[in-house]
């Protein structure tokens, strides 16, 4: 039997709606069947949204959203702009960009770039000195066991490894680092930049290393010169960088630090920095340069 409807009742529902929502949701959760309760609701939508409680999206197609007033004070007075996290990073990209509580950093790579093989490193490197969080949607147990071995992570590691696929700011401690390796959104690449969004809004003091993958290179003719073009952003394109601290972007056996928002030298901008880089027989970084030259077109 439907309750009786009033705007208590319709506030009572909105105290536990967050987001969008749209008047056939009331309709079908409270039971309202009737012409006449329909308009009592359409009368009663109106008054709140005088009150400031709702807005309305659209006109004619019953959308709203729910106002959110919440807008805590920053105390940047007494913060400290010397608070960097001493995190170590693979390449010891640390001597180039610092990286402060509640940011982002993305790992953006190629296939067989060694994304999985930086974020593993980064684990490693960190481990014993803050509490991270692995979110795995690459690999099963088993081969992650041997990855681990190969890299020289000892089964006592000190760190939680969770299977999780998407969603992630669900999930995720804010306090902690945590590691996603890897954010896929399959064909829904416009949805990136608004999940990381999501994921920085998630943190408090904790920060999170996101690992993506790059679209393959295209190759097109430059005034009868063939031209390799590789991508430095994930896909969902510069959207994947709104909200990055730092976004590493691995091509061709190259790493480049694409972007570094908060440089550790003073006098230095690290900006497109690269290094070469191979692989042993286990997989682990070896024979890492800096280097000078660009053998490709880079975007």
């Amino acid at each position: 039997m439907p309750r009786q409807l009033s705007q208590a009742l319709i506030e009572q529902w909105l105290s536990i709606t967050k987001g969008q929502f749209n008047v056939r949701d009331i309709w079908s959760e409270i039971g309202i069947e009737s012409p006449e309760g329909k308009h009592h609701l359409r009368t009663i939508l109106d008054r709140l949204e005088q009150k400031g409680i709702i807005k309305q999206l659209d006109k004619g197609f019953g959308n709203y959203r729910c106002v959110d007033n919440d807008a805590p004070k920053i105390d940047w007075q007494s913060a400290n702009p010397q608070n960097i996290v001493q995190l170590k990073w693979p390449f010891e990209i640390e001597k180039y960009a610092s990286i402060y509580p509640k940011n982002v950093a993305v790992v953006a790579a190629g296939k067989q770039e060694g994304k999985t093989t930086y974020v593993y490193n980064f684990i490693k490197l960190n481990m014993y000195n803050f509490k991270i969080d692995l979110f795995n949607s690459e690999t099963g147990a088993e081969q992650m066991k041997d990855r681990f071995t190969d890299l020289g992570i000892p089964l006592d590691a000190p760190f939680e490894v969770y299977e999780r696929y998407d969603n992630f700011a669900d999930i995720i401690q804010p306090d902690r680092i945590s590691v996603i390796d890897y954010l896929d959104l399959n064909s829904e690449f416009y949805l990136a930049g608004a999940e990381i969004d999501a994921i920085f809004r998630k943190l408090t003091t904790g920060i999170a290393i996101i690992a993506m993958q790059t679209p393959p290179p295209s190759v097109s003719l430059i005034k009868g010169v063939r031209k390799v073009i590789e991508r430095d952003y994930a896909y969902g394109g510069g959207l994947t960088a709104k909200r990055a601290f730092i976004y590493i972007s691995m091509s061709s056996h190259k790493l480049k630090l694409k972007h570094a928002k908060k440089p550790a030298q003073k006098t230095l901008n690290p900006e497109n920095m690269m290094w070469s880089y191979d692989f042993d027989e286990n997989g682990q970084f070896t024979n890492i340069q800096r280097f000078y030259g660009e053998p490709t077109e880079l975007l």
